[in-house]
């Protein structure tokens, strides 16, 4: 999934941040170098879970992706944490959700879905929390190596047939009895 369409569907809906969203490989880097305006947003990619193939004839594979938002809220005026955690948390949620539930990030996914969120740290100055959503995409023979190879291939327009009849009791003999071709129309 392209990041870059969350990041962008938050920008748009969300003007609590005032465009203060990005992106981040991860969450442990984010007290570093996060040095957006507060209060900030980074959308990081999160796991991707598979379930079993489907087909037995083809490729055909769903995929869970998963993505966090994690926000970063001014502290100072709440050492503590208490309002920051109960009433800010549950509002920037409710944006988040208005922002992104629903919302197909491309053609091949599903709808996005709220999976959870945690307090990730807090102290005197920030407070940082992580909500985490998830996506379904399917994996279809198109997307893979199998399709490519298969399309590289000469259109199939004829078809030979060699028949080697049984001799009751000791099976094929070796020699071919009959021969036919089959002309497929293009």
């Amino acid at each position: 999934m392209k990041l870059s369409k969350i990041i962008g569907a938050l920008r748009g809906r969300c003007p609590f941040f005032d465009s203060n969203i990005s992106g981040a490989a991860e969450f442990k880097n984010i007290p570093e170098t996060g040095k957006m305006k507060l209060p900030a947003a980074y959308v990081i990619p999160a796991d991707d879970n598979v379930a079993p193939q489907k087909s037995k004839t083809d490729y055909w594979q769903t995929v869970t992706e998963g993505f966090a938002v994690v926000v970063v809220l001014d502290n100072t005026r709440d050492p503590r944490g208490q309002a920051a955690t109960y009433d800010a948390i549950d509002e920037v949620k409710k944006m988040l959700w208005s922002a992104l539930l629903g919302m197909r990030p491309d053609e091949n996914s599903d709808i996005v879905l709220y999976a959870g969120g945690q307090l990730l740290d807090m102290d005197r100055g920030r407070l940082y929390y992580q909500f985490d959503f998830t996506c379904d995409m399917e994996i279809t023979d198109e997307m893979t190596r199998q399709h490519i190879e298969l399309d590289a291939l000469d259109e199939f327009i004829e078809l030979g047939i060699d028949v080697d009849f049984i001799d009751p009791g000791t099976g094929p003999d070796g020699k071919i009895e009959h021969h036919t071709e089959i002309t497929l129309n293009p």
